[in-house]
């Protein structure tokens, strides 16, 4: 494939200076409901040996099947058919699992979730990439190119 999905991360360890690998995380969409927003998992991935997803498998907790196409991870993010955002704001989330694991349970944050706004009409446009720097104590996190 040579193509990367329009959402990807990336994770280093800023207490060794190494990329994460096989860091479980979880990509959800932001929708509506009677009871207020709520994120919906619609994707999952494992970090690659570069701490990278750049292909995400469609499905929640579906961290080792065969990554997606772009029309289907376009289709599921309901982005559209074009893979061109609609014409308001999304909100989506990464949640990046098993960090207690990581540091073998020496960590005061058990799991991280990272919440962004894609504005209208920029998906499809842009590339979204969200890297996380992260230590047992601390992390942060920007818009990455």
């Amino acid at each position: 494939m040579a193509f990367k999905h329009p959402i990807t991360c990336h994770v280093l360890n800023t207490v060794t200076g190494r990329p994460v690998s096989g860091l479980r995380c979880t990509l959800s969409k932001q929708s509506g409901s009677s009871s207020g927003p709520q994120f919906m998992p619609f994707a999952s991935a494992e970090t690659n040996s570069d701490g990278r997803i750049v292909f995400w498998n469609l499905g929640a907790a579906n961290y080792q099947a065969p990554p997606a196409s772009i029309e289907d991870f376009n289709e599921v993010a309901s982005i559209g058919k074009d893979g061109y955002q609609e014409s308001h704001d999304t909100v989506y989330c990464i949640k990046f699992e098993a960090i207690e694991e990581l540091f073998e349970g020496d960590t005061f944050f058990p799991y991280i979730e990272i919440v962004f706004k894609i504005p209208a009409g920029k998906y499809g446009k842009e590339h979204f990439h969200i890297p996380l720097l992260l230590s047992k104590y601390s992390y942060s996190t920007y818009r990455g190119s």
